[in-house]
């Protein structure tokens, strides 16, 4: 966000802050509406893009908007750019977000672009929290042609979208095509926010390199 709209931003809630006290409105009502003005308008944006949004396009304005920011670089990148760009964006992420599960998550992502399995599973393996860490898991053990091992993970997958995601790169690495089409719609129907959009991109152009065969 540009420096002045924030300031803009603020110095409306300023304004209204007085006016609200000059109402005799009690403090705590006061600071709840500044609290919701402020929220509406500076952390809304984001948190409905990584979380809720449910309109690609919207996302993708947004995304492209804001795609110098680590947490937005690697959606723009699968999205528009090549894997190169792509690995640039998650070395962006790694210096950025320094949390353990983060650093295990990305690492495994940066090795998968590398196509280093090995090394990509030994990173996912050290994530804690579940079901990130059944899933990256299963994604890296379907890359790997261990389909079975994959499938037996999906038990684990407690996000709706997450089935459908593993499913459509098990059908994708077997060129089953019907299958990966209805499992990868799923998928993107199921998801909402930034999953929403790296799902979308990711299938779209798995479906095109089927297409192309």
């Amino acid at each position: 966000m540009h420096l002045f709209k924030l300031i803009l931003i603020y110095l409306v809630a300023i304004i209204s802050c007085t006016f609200l006290l000059i109402m005799d409105l009690p403090i705590a009502v006061v600071f709840l509406l500044l609290f919701m003005y402020v929220f509406a308008l500076t952390m809304f944006p984001y948190c409905n893009t990584l979380i809720w949004s449910n309109n690609i396009s919207k996302m993708d304005r947004f995304i492209t908007k804001h795609k110098t920011k680590p947490v937005f670089a690697y959606p723009y990148a699968v999205a528009h750019e090549t894997v190169t760009e792509q690995k640039l964006s998650v070395h962006k992420i790694l210096s950025s977000y320094k949390q353990q599960d983060a650093q295990h998550n990305y690492r495994s992502l940066l090795a998968t672009l590398d196509k280093d399995f090995e090394t990509a599973l030994v990173e996912a393996k050290q994530l804690q929290k579940e079901p990130i860490r059944s899933y990256t898991i299963a994604h890296i053990e379907s890359l790997l042609s261990n389909f079975q091992t994959a499938k037996a993970l999906i038990p684990n997958l407690k996000k709706k979208w997450m089935p459908h995601a593993i499913e459509g790169l098990i059908a994708y690495e077997q060129q089953d095509f019907g299958t990966f089409e209805k499992e990868a719609l799923a998928a993107v129907t199921k998801a909402r926010g930034l999953q929403k959009y790296l799902l979308f991109y990711s299938f779209k152009e798995m479906k095109e390199r089927l297409e192309a065969k």
